[in-house]
């Protein structure tokens, strides 16, 4: 049986969605170890997993110096992303700290106005200004012990949202050398 590109790419959202819900069942579930050492294992079993898929591809590790500065701040962003998230993970409840995350398509397209001059429909612009409201009805920080923590989940999201834009603004630079 053929299945179709939507059928598959739903089926890899799906997963996607499962897979970082238990990622997050996990974060909580480690216990003592700081936010910090989790972030770190979680990034060392990405690395893992990326150099396997490259040593298999027998693609070469390197960049070249156009591309570097993006790079690092696509890794700068992606780091404060799961630094955030996963301290919320730790302070917050899971369905919060992970709304918090999802946060991320909207802070997309904020930065990729601001950074890549995108311009984006009247609908997305008043989908940022929903999420951006509905997060807040749903996390209800007021000015509990929670609001810190919040805070710090919407970060992760933003750094997320920042770290998505730079691969874009990769995929550009990768579009116009080919």
């Amino acid at each position: 049986m053929q299945l179709s590109s939507r059928t598959k790419g739903t089926c890899f959202l799906i997963f996607s969605a499962f897979s970082f819900a238990w990622m997050n069942a996990f974060v909580r579930l480690a216990g003592d170890l700081s936010f910090i050492q989790k972030s770190f294992f979680r990034n060392l079993i990405a690395l893992l997993v990326a150099l396997i898929m490259l040593f298999k591809e027998r693609q070469p590790l390197h960049c070249d110096k156009k591309s570097a500065g993006a790079l690092l701040l696509r890794a700068t962003m992606g780091t404060v992303g799961i630094f955030c998230n996963f301290y919320a993970i730790d302070h917050l409840p899971i369905s919060d700290a992970s709304m918090l995350n999802k946060m991320s398509p909207f802070f997309a397209i904020i930065f990729s106005l601001i950074l890549l001059k995108e311009r984006a429909s009247v609908f997305q612009y008043a989908a940022v200004l929903a999420a951006f409201g509905s997060s807040m009805l749903i996390v209800k920080p007021g000015f509990s012990s929670a609001t810190f923590p919040a805070i710090i989940g919407l970060l992760g999201g933003m750094g997320a949202g920042a770290a998505y834009t730079c691969v874009r603004a990769l995929s550009r630079k990768g579009e116009k050398s080919a």
